[in-house]
Formats: structure tokens, sequence, C-alpha cells
């Protein structure tokens, strides 16, 4: 596998690690495990395509996002072209996985967050 830095091996988690992972965590067969995931794909895939903010607290939110069109210079023959506008899918990280993936830096372990709450005060 290839990492962008040259110090750390660019590690990739796949879905058949995922679920062996998850089953070993959760108690369950592989086989129910990739039905979990894959119905769980399939409700975010859904609830996307429909317009819906999918949300997993802690770990993040998926939603539709506007891009706006733009003008761009064609590679072929250079000419000025507008790219129309289109959705995209977005996707913000939660807290809870933000805030993990800070501890696991190092030096960072034990931190107080860097993300700003805003609450009611309670």
């Amino acid at each position: 596998m290839k990492s962008s830095s040259p110090d750390k091996e660019h590690i990739v988690v796949g879905k058949d690690e995922l679920i062996h992972q998850i089953a070993a965590k959760a108690g369950m067969n592989l086989k129910e495990t990739n039905k979990v995931i894959d119905a769980f794909t399939e409700v975010v895939r859904e609830g996307v395509a429909k317009g819906y903010e999918v949300r997993l607290m802690g770990f993040g939110t998926w939603n539709l996002r506007d891009v706006a069109p733009r003008r761009v210079k064609s590679i072929r023959g250079g000419d000025q072209i507008t790219i129309p506008a289109r959705k995209r899918v977005g996707f913000s990280v939660g807290a809870v996985l933000s805030q993990a993936a800070l501890d696991a830096m190092p030096g960072r372990a034990n931190k107080k967050p860097d993300v700003q709450r805003h609450g009611t005060g309670r």
C-alpha cells in the first residue's frame, strides 16, 4: 500500500475487514454482519438520494450539497466553458470521530477537543 507521507504506511480498511472487525466486536457471524453493513449503506444511500440529512450522532452526517456552476478553461482548444450547477454528497465528521482522530495523533492524546460547542448553557 502506498502512502502520501514517506514515514507512514497508508493502510486501507475495506469492507471485508470491517465485516470481520464488527462481527468480532458484536459477537455476530460474518453473514449477518455483511447483511447489516449492506442494509446500513443502502439506508444512507436512499436517504441522501431523497434529500434527507442522515445523521449518526458522534460519527457524522451525510447530506446533499449544491455545487454552483463554474467557468473553466477547456482542455480541448482552451475555450471557456461552463460546468452546470449540480448536487454532490457531503459528509461532516462528528465530534466523537473527530476527537478520536485527534487523540491518535502523536502528542495530542488527552488534550481538550478543538471543537467549539454551542448549547443552552445547562
